[in-house]
Formats: structure tokens, sequence, C-alpha cells
């Protein structure tokens, strides 16, 4: 089905920005992969998605997202990503949520344990990019665009994931969440995806 409004890619190529640099958790170059099963219980317990839960399983090294930091996909330049944790040789490293996928300085904070990290997980999960720091392209979805419409025309998972977040629902009918629901249900979204969208938006996890 043909999108019903024009939806320009970010402009960081993707190998460039930070969510790529996650994926593969080679943040100090061509580092070691790490994982960490006490991490996982802890943030999963929370809310936050584990890479772990990807179509596939783990790739290349434990990371964990907080979905309701994530900015819609369209914005003016860059590729937002939500704030994210994951485990390197020397303990944790937690980065903030941007619009553009940049590390800017006091975006980053390191922790020597999971103590540590759990210390400071309410600040994490409290913080949000401010609206003055983002701009949606075209104001977001346009009145007749659908939820359905945007499952059967955005091939990256992650950019569905940040449009169905910020989606505009309405209490009923094709624009309500009930169409993810119905989608999750159907398998028209994978179940890393539908429970992300869950998340981000603050709702019980299926």
């Amino acid at each position: 089905m043909p999108k019903s409004k024009p939806r320009k890619k970010a402009a960081a190529k993707k190998s460039q920005a930070r969510r790529s640099q996650h994926e593969s958790n080679r943040i100090f170059g061509d580092a070691e992969s790490f994982v960490s099963d006490e991490a996982e219980t802890l943030l999963s317990s929370r809310g936050w998605i584990s890479e772990r839960n990807q179509p596939g399983g783990l790739d290349q090294g434990d990371c964990w997202y907080w979905m309701p930091s994530q900015l819609p996909a369209y914005l003016e330049e860059g590729e937002p990503v939500p704030t994210s944790v994951y485990p390197v040789s020397s303990g944790f490293v937690s980065q903030l949520a941007t619009p553009d996928g940049s590390v800017p300085p006091g975006a980053e904070t390191t922790y020597a344990s999971l103590q540590e990290l759990e210390a400071d997980l309410e600040r994490l999960e409290s913080y949000r990019v401010p609206e003055t720091d983002w701009t949606v392209l075209g104001g977001g979805p346009g009145p007749e665009e659908t939820p359905g419409e945007l499952i059967d025309s955005i091939a990256e998972e992650w950019e569905l994931i940040a449009e169905l977040i910020h989606f505009p629902y309405s209490e009923e009918g094709v624009r309500s969440f009930d169409a993810v629901v119905q989608a999750g249900q159907d398998g028209r979204l994978t179940e890393y995806a539908y429970q992300s969208v869950l998340a981000g938006r603050g709702l019980p996890r299926a």
C-alpha cells in the first residue's frame, strides 16, 4: 500500500548512527562483545527491551532500550535513538536518548558495577529529549493515515516501532490502537516490534 505522505530517510547513514553501534556493541572500535545475565534480569523486569528478543536472537552483545524515550522516526535529520544501556569489560555504559544518534557530553555515563547502574535507573527512565531539540517532518502522520498503512509500508523495524509509539490514535476505528493489537495477533508485527510499541506507550506487555 502506498504511503499517504512522503517519508524522508534519516540524513545520517545507519552505519554511522549510534543505534548501529549499539547493535554491534562495538562502541569502542572492534571491542569484544559482552553479555550480562544479571543485567538482563534486572532491566527486563523493569520494562527495558532487550536486544536478546530481536528476531534471530542476540547477535553481537547485550543492549537494552528504554522505549518510552524513543522519538518519532522522521525528524529533520539524524536517526533518533532511545536511552540505552550496554555492558563493557569494566561494567556498563548508559547513553541518553538523542534525536540524531549523537552522544553529546553528559549523555553518557559509565558504571563500575550493576549496583551503580541500578542506582541510576530512575534518572535514565525519566529522561526525555526536550521538545525544543527535535521536529517531526510534516507535523507527523496525516489525518487520513492509519496504523495499518504504517505497518504495511515501513520496512525498517525500528522506524515502524518509533512511528507506532507516537501515532495519534483515536479511541476507536481504523486509527485506534486496536489496529496495532490486531496486527500483533495476526503476525503482521514481529513480537519484538509489538512488545517495543507496548513498552514505548507505557502499556503492559502482552
